[in-house]
């Protein structure tokens, strides 16, 4: 499992210097769109496209993140006052239903990256089909990083029980 870990730990090391590079991008093209469209009156066509799909490229990054940093939004508010076993088995149906919508988005994404490759965006020329090979490649990496969640929940207890532990289990590190 160690093995596992650093693989997916250095991809998501590589997505997250990617999604950073994209968000800078984002804001370069941006900045040039306002200051040729308000200063010289003649913005280029291809800025809002680029940008629209750096959005779109960091979004996913940063939803498969915060899968991996478990910094999605979680309503806790009935779960923290259930008993110990309890808590176990939602945490352990949530991490399969992430691992299910990943899977899923991915699937699901996979005939829409067939059909529409031959389809062009008009100002960048850019294939349509890559906006939507992007869930198809975070979708199995959310399946990777909650299968391993989900192989340490069961070999290790609940999430809240690692974090009073201070530490990750040696096996995880």
């Amino acid at each position: 499992m160690n093995w596992y870990k650093k693989i997916i730990d250095l991809i998501c090391g590589v997505l997250e210097i990617i999604g950073a590079v994209m968000v800078s991008l984002m804001i370069l093209i941006i900045f040039y769109h306002v200051i040729m469209r308000y200063f010289f009156n003649m913005a280029p066509s291809w800025t809002e496209e680029a940008a629209r799909q750096l959005m779109i490229c960091f979004c996913f990054i940063a939803m498969m993140l915060g899968v991996k940093e478990k910094i999605h939004i979680a309503l806790t508010i009935f779960v923290d006052h259930l008993p110990r076993n309890i808590v176990f088995v939602i945490e352990l149906i949530n991490k399969i239903l992430i691992l299910a919508f990943g899977i899923l988005m991915g699937c699901f994404s996979i005939p829409y990256v067939t059909q529409l490759m031959k389809n062009r965006l008009p100002a960048t020329n850019m294939p349509v089909g890559f906006q939507y090979l992007i869930p198809v490649v975070i979708g199995i990496l959310i399946g990777l990083i909650v299968f391993e969640q989900i192989i340490l929940q069961i070999r290790f207890g609940t999430d809240e029980e690692l974090k009073k532990d201070g530490s990750q289990p040696k096996e995880a590190v």
